[in-house]
């Protein structure tokens, strides 16, 4: 049995010493007395070879609990299972009670190391898909811009394609008089047909420009300052690639206007973009909102710290086409005045008393209305 079983070391009667139960008792170091009151025996067991054969465990404690006795509650993990033996039945159970304040410093430092490099990366994913986010909607809103500019160069391409039409109206239906005076029935026919195409084009090209200018747009209560902060945050690359800086002062109760949002983004990204490109050679520039209430509405004044408008400029800003700088196209202002025109509003250009451009909005102040 030794051989096979090398880790038990006796096999003795217990005759003289008679038990009701299973019993257990330490011998020496590692080695216990197995008792079995049915058969009168007791086995002597070495745990050495098998608990050193690895060294599985740092540090091992063996504790017998009687049956009864309340198991401690604080253990990391727990583990239990019951033999159900017929001559000698038991559980055997098993858990874990690390000592964490005996763990290296190394080790918590290592782990707050790693825990932050999760929080940075984290963090730079959620500021990566933010800035991603951020040049959607400007792409989106840059788009709508330039459907709009579209509209206006469309607006007026229509209306001086339709002058000239006039014009030739007038002459071939002159020259179609004088031909029936002559008889001249083919060449009658003839001009009527390139009357009819002129009218079908003048048609065409009135009913595209109407479609272009005259939408229903429904106007309602817009937050002036949630347009200016998502302007603001637009232009941010711009702003701060020329170090220009921006404030607001809204009076009380002049915060709300009767718009349309998007829109009067419209305006208000023109109005700040020039304000951000007449001021690439200044070293600080600024640009200042502010709002009042008035009789007619809300008035809004935006004031930047750039050279203002000369003469010509106060003239001509809302011409086509006309733009103060080499690469500019000359629409900017145009269509932001026939935006605030279509909000029945107004919008007036002039220089502040200590130098700079200063144009103020006039909007109404209501529920909602729609325009054409």
């Amino acid at each position: 049995m030794r051989k096979k079983f090398p880790h038990l070391l006796a096999l003795e009667k217990t005759t003289g010493r008679p038990l009701d139960a299973a019993r257990v008792e330490p011998a020496h170091e590692m080695q216990y007395w197995l008792y079995n009151p049915w058969r009168q025996i007791r086995v002597r067991v070495d745990l050495g070879p098998i608990l050193n054969a690895h060294h599985p465990f740092t540090h091992l404690g063996i504790r017998f609990i009687p049956t009864g006795e309340e198991r401690p509650s604080d253990a990391f993990w727990h583990w239990q299972r019951t033999f159900p033996q017929h001559t000698q039945p038991f559980t055997l159970e098993a858990d874990s009670r690390p000592d964490w304040f005996g763990v290296r410093w190394s080790v918590y430092s290592l782990l707050f190391i790693g825990w932050g490099i999760v929080i940075a990366l984290a963090n730079v994913v959620l500021w990566q898909r933010k800035a991603r986010k951020d040049a959607e909607q400007r792409a989106r809103y840059y788009q709508h811009a330039r459907l709009n500019t579209l509209g206006e160069i469309t607006a007026g391409i229509v209306h001086e394609i339709n002058q000239p039409l006039t014009a030739v109206q007038t002459w071939i239906q002159g020259a179609q008089r004088q031909l029936q005076q002559e008889n001249g029935q083919a060449v009658s026919q003839a001009l009527s047909a390139a009357l009819t195409q002129t009218q079908r084009i003048s048609a065409l090209l009135t009913r595209f420009r109407e479609h272009v200018v005259k939408e229903k747009v429904t106007l309602r209560e817009t937050d002036l300052a949630a347009c200016w902060l998502q302007v603001v945050n637009l232009l941010e690359h711009e702003r701060r690639a020329e170090h220009i800086s921006v404030s607001h002062a809204f009076a009380p109760g002049a915060t709300t206007v009767l718009a349309d949002p998007l829109w009067l983004e419209q305006v208000l990204h023109n109005l700040l973009s020039n304000a951000i490109q007449a001021q690439q050679a200044s070293p600080a520039g600024w640009v200042k909102i502010e709002s009042h209430k008035t009789e007619s509405g809300i008035q809004i004044t935006v004031t930047d710290g750039g050279p203002g408008f000369s003469l010509e400029a106060l003239q001509n800003a809302f011409m086509p086409f006309y733009s103060g700088r080499e690469e500019g196209i000359g629409l900017g202002m145009t269509l932001t005045e026939s935006l605030m025109t279509r909000m029945n509003g107004s919008i007036t250009l002039g220089n502040a008393p200590q130098g700079g451009a200063q144009i103020r909005l006039q909007l109404a102040n209501g529920k909602e209305a729609t325009v054409g």
